[in-house]
């Protein structure tokens, strides 16, 4: 047997492993339960529009946009704070939740962002308090339009299986393996506040902190139950 054709059979066998690891993989995806579907225990437009001094609008996604997240359930509002004696705030709030593993996750800021002109110039992993029993790690990105100079700080988290998760390969092992990572399986809520800035963005911090201490009770309504049943899709 030649060199080439020694080369081109050790190919052909690396390929077929490959495929057939795939078809096992799919296979043992659907054994499991991947695919099931687990509920909410609220749909995310029973979050209160009044939350503390915060009043909230709802607004429609376009139904392009819902296509693209393919999210089981929703929710885009913006809330202000007006005479409290500290000025007005406003926070853009955007919940996506996902059931089950449809081919699809969540789309990630520092991904979607640039896209539409964004470019990330800071980055943090801060741990806060969001009025649950522990602590969240949440991701702090901060974006500069390349148009305009316009700045927004946005602060995002997800809930994998009920458990908060900012570790990206946390999130894509909790994500891909669910049956050796714990916990339900395929229940990804993703929660985003973005603010606009002008000069300094430390004091748009401390107001997302403080909304974030009150919106984080009523997320924790909505979260899946430790034994909510789960359907096909």
């Amino acid at each position: 047997m030649t060199r080439s054709r020694r080369h081109y059979l050790v190919v052909a066998c690396i390929l077929a492993a490959g495929f057939l690891f795939g078809e096992v993989y799919m296979r043992w995806l659907v054994q499991v339960g991947v695919g099931e579907s687990v509920p909410l225990a609220s749909p995310l437009k029973t979050i209160p529009l009044k939350v503390g001094e915060w009043q909230g609008a709802t607004h429609e996604i376009p139904s392009d946009e819902l296509m693209k997240i393919a999210a089981e359930d929703t929710l885009m509002r913006t809330y202000e704070r007006k005479g409290t004696g500290r000025g007005t705030a406003q926070v853009s709030l955007y919940i996506a939740y996902f059931g089950g593993v449809r081919g699809t996750a969540p789309h990630h800021p520092d991904i979607c962002m640039p896209g539409a002109g964004w470019e990330i110039i800071d980055r943090e992993m801060p741990t806060m308090e969001v009025g649950l029993s522990e602590p969240v790690e949440v991701h702090q990105d901060v974006f500069e339009h390349r148009v305009g100079q316009q700045k927004r700080l946005v602060v995002w988290w997800e809930y994998i299986h009920g458990e908060n998760v900012a570790s990206r390969t946390m999130q894509r092992l909790k994500w891909v393996l669910p049956k050796f990572m714990g916990g339900k399986r395929g229940s990804v809520l993703q929660v985003q506040i973005s603010i606009d800035y002008g000069d300094d963005v430390t004091p748009q911090k401390k107001i997302v902190e403080e909304f974030m201490s009150v919106l984080g009770p009523r997320l924790k309504e909505v979260l899946p139950k430790a034994n909510a049943a789960v359907s096909a899709p």
